[in-house]
């Protein structure tokens, strides 16, 4: 295996039979398939068939199906057949549902791979971290994840963190110079996937891809771990369990008192077994998995990727959302309006990135020009900008003066830079023309000030007075205040490496970005939601003051420095509104401070340094377009479009998630409580069971399936953004919803019992009458019983779709739940028209029962109606 740490750059790309123009697609496809894509081999997953059969393992499906085959044992055959061949459809319906979760989540993980810079035929694009190849020619740049093992072939100040393969946690700076037998951590030449660019940039081959790197030899030390449950899942499996152990001891009951009263022992224990495994909701967490997976896949569609299903969760009760401004407010699509050079300003024409308006200016003012556009990492190409919007806006400038960024390079080559970090707030380049060097430096106005001695005017460099600072700062204000975004540049002659000090003023460059359109009414509408906006930007005050108010952000307005002599922020965050001049360890105080005031924050950043603040904000919200792979790592969300309506977009979406989940769970609780109820309290009047195994097995087939996940469909409310956020602390089971499930539960109780006694009656038998199991009396009343309860059951679901509504009116606006109850119907009418009824234990129903069964179902919908009612006008006269 070849050592390319000991191989010169060139030797290296000759080894790897590439160049520095990269590979053809071609030749990129035939080494794709040769060596495999790049990426880590995972362990095994669960087989399908192997998912299948974990649905049955249950201790209570075990029990009944060992009930079931000594009933067939002794000549019970077809029943026994039949309840296996429902408990199978019950497997397949809880396998389809983990399945299609996990399908969702694996779709999921693919969204948030990594990206890597790659030059492909020639030209430089963005692919799929796993399509790259041996020979690949890519770019690395700070905070990105580096994807593959690389030899360096190019580099300025670059450093990388590697203690996630070598334990050192110690930043390494590297080179491009061949090395004699050295260890991993020696290998200075090398950047090794996985690890992290925390400064400078290069340009790279790649050497080796996929279980052929350095962490892929260490591969079954890192293997992806198994998704972990949401916090949600873990409560509800937790309270399953406790509903288990209560459903199960009511079981229990119901068997020895029937066995008591003389009737069947086994019949007895399969029923009471059966209603231990309907009762029991035991899918709750593989339901939730999966409308949480699906919900982040609709919120995918609204420009939001979801990290971690978690968040979820959190979204719903987000109180703050503390937002950059550039790109996110704004449209990033930068535009120097004006300039300020040898003490006048001069106004410059155009929007955006076209160069039709040219500009005839002396040679002070090109000096500015050419030092925007030389000291500059963006470019600008026939499909638009690659690069930073800012920097994109310099080449511009300069470019309708006639000054191209690919002239300007070929005649001052870059030989060393300072790259740009927002703890700085500064860049600088150096450049070589002919013998000598010079230096280029741009940055915020006040901070490249500092390090000027000397300005530029009238074609030299004279000493920088204080009238001169004076003037320049009241341009850079009135700038400013006009809602500009303002840069300032020097120059120095540079005889060795870069050395920010005793630099010459040239001047400034002023730029507007636009606030985005739809950013007003999106936080027009977190406020409605109750949710307030707060701005934070290293612009500088008057700026993010004029922007903020254009856009409906309210409160005060501090900078860095003062917020540095804040002692308690906590005790004055809720009064401001902008936050200024602030570096990323200002967020994490923000964060903080925030959190301690007992605000649910949703934090937005982009750089390196933002991932502490990320990592410490309830929602870390990282940019898809402009963030780097270290802060999208650190967050739970990514804006695929760098837009703060999206981040008002997930939160809707999230709130409608939660909500849906909160519907299907009371249908199920409700629904279920019932079904013991109708049991149990038959059994306590001294009745004959008003349902057979069988019956409460398909009761649960029919109606905790499609309904349920249908409901977890729902579509979002219209109004769920005109409410006050969810506490975090809130359990998913609030006090109303307990009120509300048990008065549901009861109606649906008492409704199914009173049919039941009712079409006893009806049919002549006398209260405390013998009723064999197989006298017509009996098999009409379980049939009028068994059909109520699923059409009560029904009902419920449609009652279900709102907390507050009266759904009636709104009966046809989840066409899935529709569908889901006509199917559930169609099917019980089976068990009772056709040849089925035989091992079901019916009868055919006339219509006037039908009418009888729908008529008295419809007061589950009145019930719930009445108490949203009553608690609507209580909320109304509490407010």
């Amino acid at each position: 295996m070849t050592d390319y740490y000991q191989l010169s750059p060139e030797k290296a790309l000759t080894e790897l039979k590439t160049s520095l123009s990269g590979l053809s697609d071609a030749e990129a496809s035939k080494r794709l398939t040769a060596y495999g894509p790049n990426q880590l081999k995972e362990g095994k997953g669960v087989s399908h068939f192997k998912l299948f059969l974990e649905q049955f393992n249950n201790f209570l499906v075990w029990i009944l199906l060992a009930a079931v085959a000594v009933s067939a044992a002794i000549g019970d055959i077809v029943e026994s057949i039949v309840i296996v061949v429902i408990v199978i459809m019950n497997a397949v319906i809880g396998f389809v549902q983990e399945y299609r979760a996990e399908k969702a989540i694996d779709a999921l993980k693919k969204l948030a791979g990594l990206h890597a810079d790659v030059i492909r035929s020639g030209e430089r694009r963005q692919i799929d971290a796993k399509q790259l190849v041996p020979g690949d020619i890519i770019f690395l740049e700070t905070g990105d994840k580096i994807p593959a093992d690389c030899r360096l072939l190019e580099e300025s100040n670059f450093e990388v963190q590697e203690s996630s393969l070598t334990g050192e946690s110690a930043a390494v700076a590297k080179d491009i110079a061949a090395i004699r037998d050295a260890p991993i951590a020696d290998q200075k030449n090398m950047a090794f996937s996985g690890t992290i660019i925390v400064r400078g940039r290069a340009k790279a081959v790649v050497a080796k891809t996929g279980m052929q790197t350095e962490i892929g030899r260490i591969a079954n030390l890192i293997q992806t771990a198994k998704e972990e449950m949401t916090p949600l899942q873990k409560r509800l499996e937790k309270f399953a369990k406790q509903i288990g152990i209560l459903t199960m001891a009511i079981a229990a009951i119901v068997f020895a008192a029937t066995v008591l009263r003389g009737e069947d022992m086994l019949k007895m224990f399969e029923t009471s077994v059966s209603l231990a495994v309907a009762a029991i909701p035991e899918g709750l967490p593989a339901v939730v998995a999966m409308s949480l997976a699906l919900g982040v896949q609709r919120m995918i569609k609204r420009n939001a990727l979801v990290r971690k299903l978690p968040s979820v969760e959190t979204l719903g009760s987000t109180t703050v959302i503390a937002t950059d401004k550039t790109g996110t407010l704004t449209m990033d699509k930068m535009t120097v309006k004006r300039l300020y050079v040898n003490g006048k300003t001069i106004e410059v024409k155009g929007e955006g990135y076209s160069v039709d308006e040219p500009l005839a200016l002396e040679e002070d003012e090109k000096l500015l020009l050419r030092a925007g556009a030389l000291c500059n990492d963006a470019a600008l190409t026939s499909k638009g900008i690659s690069g930073d919007p800012t920097e994109a806006a310099l080449l511009v400038s300069a470019a309708k003066a006639g000054m191209k960024k690919e002239e300007l390079d070929s005649r001052f080559r870059r030989v060393d830079e300072l790259p740009f970090d927002s703890d700085r707030k500064r860049m600088s380049t150096v450049h070589e023309v002919g013998k000598q060097r010079i230096m280029y430096t741009k940055g915020a106005p006040d901070v490249v000030l500092k390090l000027c001695s000397r300005i530029h005017t009238g074609g030299k460099a004279r000493k920088l007075t204080s009238s001169d600072r004076s003037r320049i700062l009241k341009a850079n204000a009135e700038f400013a205040s006009s809602a500009l975004r303002v840069l300032g540049f020097a120059y120095k002659p540079a005889a060795g490496k870069a050395a920010e000090k005793e630099l010459i003023f040239i001047g400034l460059q002023a730029m507007i970005d636009p606030p985005r359109p739809e950013v007003k009414e999106a936080i027009e509408r977190c406020e409605a939601a109750g949710i307030r906006v707060v701005m934070i930007t290293g612009d500088h005050k008057l700026t993010a003051v004029a922007i903020a108010k254009e856009l409906g952000i309210t409160g005060k307005a501090v900078t860095g420095v003062e917020l540095d002599s804040i002692q308690n922020l906590e005790e004055r965050v809720h009064e401001i509104g902008v936050y200024a001049r602030v570096s990323p360890e200002h967020k994490i105080k923000i964060v903080n401070a925030l959190k301690k005031k007992g605000q649910v924050t949703a934090m937005t950043g982009d750089g390196v340094n933002d991932a502490p603040a990320l990592k410490s904000a309830n929602i870390g919200i990282a940019m898809g377009i402009t963030g780097t792979d270290v802060a999208k790592e650190a967050s739970k969300m990514v804006l695929t479009d760098d837009n703060f309506a999206s981040i008002v977009n997930a939160v809707e979406e999230g709130r409608g998630i939660y909500d849906n989940i909160k519907k299907f769970i009371y249908f199920l609780l409700s629904s279920n409580l019932a079904e013991v109820l109708v049991v149990f309290l038959a059994i306590l009047a001294g009745l004959k069971l008003p349902l057979l195994a069988i019956q409460i097995l398909w009761v649960n087939l029919i109606t905790d399936g499609l309904p349920a996940v249908a409901l977890g469909v729902e579509p979002v409310a219209k109004d769920v953004m005109k409410k006050k956020p969810r506490k975090l602390s809130e359990g998913i089971i609030t006090k109303a919803m307990a009120i509300r499930l048990l008065l549901t539960g009861a109606t649906i109780t008492a409704g199914t019992l009173g049919i039941y006694v009712w079409a006893l009656y009806s049919k002549g038998w006398a209260w405390g009458a013998e009723l064999p199991g197989s006298s017509p009396v009996y098999v009409y009343a379980i049939t009028m019983a068994f059909t109520a309860l699923v059409v009560f059951e029904m009902l419920n679901a449609i009652a279900a779709k709102s907390e507050e509504k009266n759904m009636l009116t709104k009966m046809f606006s989840n066409k899935w739940l529709l569908l889901a109850i006509l199917s559930s119907l169609l099917l019980q009418f089976a068990v009772i028209y056709t040849p089925l009824s035989n091992y079901f234990h019916t009868t055919a129903l006339a219509l006037s029962d039908l009418a009888i069964i729908f008529a008295a179902a419809s007061s589950v919908i009145a019930v719930d109606s009445l108490y949203k009612l009553v608690k609507n006008r209580m909320s109304v006269q509490t407010a």
